[in-house]
């Protein structure tokens, strides 16, 4: 399975407006790279609260302030993340290009693999219009890390249904 960390170096700046001629879209792709820009935020934060944490273990076995206040900004990190992902969710895309901006952010958080995270087909069918939608967008270069070994266990694999 995909960690958190392999997961977010995916990245998706490149996602920056250029191409899109839909406004919508534009402040779409744009909430999506603010979204990214958090993952890198929240995995510095709670790499200092882990490393505060395990140095205080280490010494005198409690939690010191420093380390309160780094999983205090973990924490408001990922609830400002969440009013972004909730801004996202909630924006129709104006083109299929927005669509298939969406499902590259769902494919990063969703950081299954095939066939242990899928539990049934509809996994397997959101993970073929994903791709699907990055075909036709011309978005391939976006694909997740582990798109092709996933795709290549999924051929050879019944789904359950």
């Amino acid at each position: 399975m995909t960690t958190r960390r392999e997961a977010i170096s995916f990245g998706v700046s490149s996602l920056l407006p250029g191409s899109l001629s839909e406004a919508a879209d534009r402040r779409l792709v744009m909430l999506v790279d603010e979204h990214h820009r958090f993952d890198e935020a929240i995995l510095a934060a709670e790499d200092e609260a882990d490393a505060l944490l395990i140095a205080g273990r280490r010494s005198r076995g409690k939690r010191s302030a420093a380390a309160e206040a780094a999983c205090a900004r973990a924490e408001a990190l990922h609830e400002a993340q969440g009013r972004v992902a909730n801004a996202i969710i909630n924006m129709p895309a104006a083109t299929v290009l927005g669509a298939a901006y969406k499902l590259v952010v769902w494919r990063k958080e969703a950081a299954i693999a095939f066939p242990d995270d899928f539990d049934g087909a509809h996994e397997s069918f959101t993970f073929s219009a994903y791709r699907d939608l990055l075909r036709l967008t011309g978005l391939n270069a976006l694909e997740h890390p582990h798109d092709r070994a996933t795709l290549a266990r999924m051929e050879k694999y019944w789904i359950p249904s």
